[in-house]
């Protein structure tokens, strides 16, 4: 049974009135992405508690992050768009970490590092110059790839998928489509269309299917849905 919702807004005080809608109907605020001028949000019917933050500046945003966490909310997702740094919070009991860099080299040599401190990479964000990944404490391997090349991207994928990983998360940024991966007991599928009508349209397809939508990335002109069973 489908538990999952979305909503998108051209403006951000509409898009941040529709995450409250969809509060008030009883869904969490998972992912969300900024792509051609839209801010969409990805829900669903989870345990615990849910909240957000955003800042202009990221100094600001990493301050906020640290608000959260005393707060007792872990850090779940990350997107930056149109001047703004956002952030999705939940009550879980995961303990959460981020590193950011502004090298994309630099940026995969921080992963090995938290890696090495027992975090899984579970988000991966690309916003103003800056490489961010959201990581957590959490059971089971964990994997990534990157690829320059949408086409090589998605073999990737399947790389992956044979290598028993599950695609969890992807991102698109300065010309690399980067994708995570987790060792989970879920089925994982995804769907990519060229325009934002097409891939909502791609949504009600795996809705129909019995997956639920997880994360949704947007570049290079794609929107870009991953789905679990």
């Amino acid at each position: 049974m489908v538990t999952n919702a979305y909503s998108y807004n051209a403006n951000f005080s509409d898009f941040t009135t529709a995450i409250q809608s969809r509060y008030d109907e009883g869904y969490d605020l998972v992912d969300v992405e900024y792509g051609d001028g839209t801010w969409f949000g990805v829900f669903q019917d989870k345990p615990g508690g849910n909240a957000y933050s955003s800042r202009d500046n990221f100094s600001d945003f990493t301050t906020a992050i640290q608000d959260r966490w005393n707060q007792g909310y872990d850090l779940v997702d990350v997107e930056y768009g149109d001047g703004t740094w956002f952030g999705v919070f939940q009550d879980t009991p995961d303990g959460s970490a981020y590193s950011s860099r502004d090298n994309f080299s630099d940026f995969t040599t921080v992963i090995q590092s938290r890696y090495n401190e027992g975090y899984d990479l579970v988000d991966v964000e690309y916003g103003n110059g800056t490489w961010f990944g959201v990581f957590q404490d959490k059971p089971g391997g964990n994997a990534y790839s990157s690829r320059d090349n949408f086409s090589d991207f998605t073999t990737a994928i399947q790389d992956r998928w044979n290598q028993g990983y599950d695609l969890v998360d992807v991102e698109y940024g300065n010309g690399t489509w980067f994708g995570v991966f987790q060792d989970t007991p879920g089925t994982s599928a995804y769907s990519s269309r060229d325009n934002l009508s097409d891939f909502t349209a791609a949504i009600q397809d795996r809705w129909n299917q019995g997956y639920d939508l997880v994360n949704v990335g947007y570049g290079n002109g794609t929107w870009f849905g991953v789905f679990e069973l």
